[in-house]
């Protein structure tokens, strides 16, 4: 390890810390330009780059405040509640004070200090000080020392861990498009009834029936009367799956209190006539300690929805039979403590974890378990839609931390298609959630790999 030497960190970059404009003044945030990040937008934030946060500031607002402009390839250190997230800016950007981040001089890589901080977070956190909440200072920062290689070197890590964090965060994305596809298929057929307005309208126009189903199969596929001509043609099998969907929706609308116009024959149901809703267990703080049973808690949410592999407690207490959870069931978060709210009420599926042979809710969440598991994927995506996550923000209480009513989730009602078009559902977007899962279960497998080896790579022996 010729190449390597022990460095404070004031000797390879300038520490610089961040500031918030006063909340009073609008104009310091109001049409603002200015990338402003928070440790919240850090909070369960797995990739390597950052462009934005929740918020902007304005120009006004950078000059009246300890916020600075940071250079693009900053890297970005969270200082306080809690020490040790890092990301890298990927354009200018500001911070608040929670950060104490570093301009690195020339001749250093910004991706290799990400990873070298994100292995040495125990050593900033033992370097902490405070009574009411531990933070790292400037100075201490500035005096802490690594082993540090030379360019080279940096950039042979770089170059070993990239390809594993950009699979990841290329799986990522994916999920995301995919996700987004099988909650534009939800809105379109249970939501805005594309395909049903398609064939009223057309019959509403002296259309004949064939040509009513015609228009929801354009509807459906994206296709126009030609591509739909040339499918039937060249993949008569895909044509005939497409006219069967077609055919399961119905061709006019009537009228239903509360609901305004819906399909004919469409039924409104409470979703606790299709499931059971089920809350979590209450627990001690004693009760958290090494197990092979684990809580799916608040921090199993993504901000907005969706499961988080890393907020798992381990658990040693008694739980209920039915408040164990399994991979691929729906739970919802009933408590928030985020100031814009962007957790209650929010859908996730759970996800299995070989570390545990049981996973189990706790008092912040509830399992919903439909009564036949043609509802599986239609829950998740209803649960997802703007009518239930505005139903159930009417159900809370609190004001620093909010609670979700008990009946907030069984009371939602919605229009229940056939059972036909259910199952329809169920065998279009299975594909899609299977293909979510095994890109999950890929990047487990990258993550464990890169997080072996990442300290023998830091240590040189490698």
């Amino acid at each position: 390890m010729s190449d390597w030497k022990m460095m404070k960190l004031s000797e390879v970059a300038t520490i610089v810390g961040g500031g918030t404009p006063s909340s009073s003044k609008t104009e310091y945030f109001e049409n603002g330009e200015i990338a402003w990040i928070t440790p919240k937008d850090l909070s369960g934030y797995n990739k390597r780059y950052i462009s934005k946060g929740e918020r902007n500031i304005t120009e006004l607002g950078l000059k009246n405040s300890s916020a600075k402009l940071l250079p693009k390839d900053t890297v970005l250190l969270t200082s306080r509640a809690p020490i040790g997230y890092v990301a890298i800016a990927s354009n200018e950007i500001s911070t608040n004070q929670g950060f104490k981040s570093l301009i690195l001089n020339e001749g250093h890589i910004p991706e290799f200090f990400y990873y070298l901080l994100k292995n040495n977070v125990y050593l900033l956190e033992s370097r902490a000080i405070g009574s009411t909440f531990k933070e790292i200072s400037g100075q201490i920062l500035k005096d802490t020392e690594l082993n540090i290689p030379d360019f080279d070197t940096q950039q042979k890590i770089v170059d070993i861990l990239s390809p594993l964090d950009e699979k990841i965060e290329l799986n990522t994305q994916i999920n995301q498009t995919l996700e987004q596809i099988a909650q534009a298929i939800f809105k379109s057929w249970f939501v805005d009834f594309d395909p049903v307005r398609a064939k009223a309208n057309a019959l509403a126009q002296g259309k004949t029936q064939a040509e009513a189903e015609l228009a929801a199969q354009q509807i459906i596929s994206g296709k126009t009367p030609e591509e739909l001509t040339a499918l039937s043609q060249t993949h008569p099998d895909q044509y005939a799956e497409l006219a069967e969907i077609a055919k399961a929706f119905p061709s006019e609308f009537e009228e239903i209190d509360g609901f305004g116009e819906v399909p004919r024959g469409w039924e409104v149901k409470r979703i606790d006539e299709i499931a059971t809703v089920i809350k979590g267990k209450s627990y001690k703080s004693s009760e958290l300690a090494e197990s092979t049973t684990a809580l799916v808690t608040l921090k199993s949410f993504n901000r907005g929805g969706g499961y988080r592999l890393d907020g798992l407690k381990e658990y040693i207490g008694k739980y209920k039979y039915e408040q164990e959870v399994f991979s691929g069931e729906l739970i919802i978060a009933y408590t928030d403590v985020t100031q814009a709210a962007d957790v209650i009420g929010k859908p996730a599926m759970v996800m299995s974890d070989s570390r545990y042979e049981h996973l189990v809710i706790s008092l912040d969440v509830g399992v919903v378990r439909p009564f036949d598991d043609v509802y599986k994927y239609f829950l998740y995506c209803l649960a997802m839609t703007d009518s239930f996550q505005a139903h159930t923000k009417s159900f809370c209480t609190g004001t620093t931390v909010l609670h979700l009513g008990k009946d907030a989730v069984p009371s939602f009602e919605f229009v229940n298609p056939n059972y036909e078009l259910l199952k329809v559902f169920w065998k279009q977007t299975s594909p899609i959630f299977e293909k979510i899962n095994l890109n999950i279960e890929e990047n487990k497998s990258l993550e464990k790999s890169r997080d072996l080896l990442l300290p023998r790579l830091l240590n040189g022996e490698i």
